[in-house]
């Protein structure tokens, strides 16, 4: 394959959930490998601060039936400290790989705000979901309950999206490369809408992998509409990293959110 633009910086819509800490691990990854900038960026959702303003808004417990009633203070208390952690986090990974980083905290949509840090060159990589609503205000407690297992993603596969165009070329290289530097299976979901299209595309991205070392990349026909469509395929691959270029339908409104909330796995969107 050929030699990309140099990557700016790898950008992480960051916060405390086990999800976003496998999130983190792959934009550490991937910053480690293209030798570039990890920055963490969490975003204060704006529609859970105006929840937190109503006068009426009370939190129920988890561990127990009682409820209290909820301040705008508390969110904002709540969202600082989850901040704080998830900087933490952040810069303690970063010192384990040696990588520059920085650290940003927004008060808005995650869209919106994540996309608006995002350069040219940037990689994006989600890891939270796009809404939380209520759920936000004890997503941190339920989360981190001693005894809490999830399982694990080291071994599952790297899934790709290809469709021939030239962002996706740059989202199969760093399928390839996430897939090496981890020993993991490559899975590719080849865009197509014939038989013929399917099989000469598949071939390209076999191609452009066979130069890397990578012979064995099951490929797999998807002729998705839509996002929903598209979320159905990578659940059904058991991916453990989606990447796969970042156009428009996936950095604008319903779009975004769908992705984020239909599939359990962090996604790395390529310009």
């Amino acid at each position: 394959m050929q030699d990309n633009p140099r990557i700016g910086k790898v950008l992480l819509a960051l916060d405390v959930s086990p999800r976003s800490r496998t999130a983190l691990a792959t934009a550490a990854a991937l910053a480690a490998e293209l030798d570039a900038e990890l920055a963490g960026l969490f975003v204060e959702d704006i529609n859970l601060l105006r929840v937190g303003s109503l006068p009426f808004t009370r939190e129920l417990g988890f561990l127990s039936p009682d409820s209290r009633t909820i301040a705008l203070e508390d969110v904002e208390q709540a969202l600082r400290r989850e901040a704080e952690e998830a900087q933490h986090l952040l810069a303690e990974t970063a010192a384990r790989l040696q990588l520059r980083w920085s650290f940003h905290i927004a008060r808005g949509q995650i869209a919106d705000e994540l996309f608006a840090l995002a350069g040219e060159l940037d990689l994006v990589v989600l890891g939270n979901r796009a809404r939380m609503g209520m759920r936000s205000l004890g997503y941190l407690l339920v989360e981190t309950l001693p005894g809490l297992t999830r399982p694990t993603r080291e071994s599952l596969p790297v899934v790709a999206v290809y469709d021939g165009s030239a962002s996706s070329h740059r989202a199969l290289e760093l399928a390839q490369r996430l897939a090496l530097s981890g020993s993991l299976e490559l899975r590719l979901l080849v865009l197509a809408s014939t038989a013929d299209e399917f099989s000469s595309r598949a071939s390209e991205a076999k191609v452009l992998l066979a130069h890397a070392g990578i012979t064995s990349a099951a490929c797999q026909c998807i002729t998705y509409a839509g996002v929903e469509d598209l979320a159905t395929a990578v659940r059904r691959e058991g991916a453990g990293v989606l990447v796969l270029n970042g156009d428009r339908r996936f950095r604008e409104g319903e779009g975004f959110a769908t992705l984020l909330n239909e599939i359990d796995c962090p996604v790395v969107l390529v310009g």
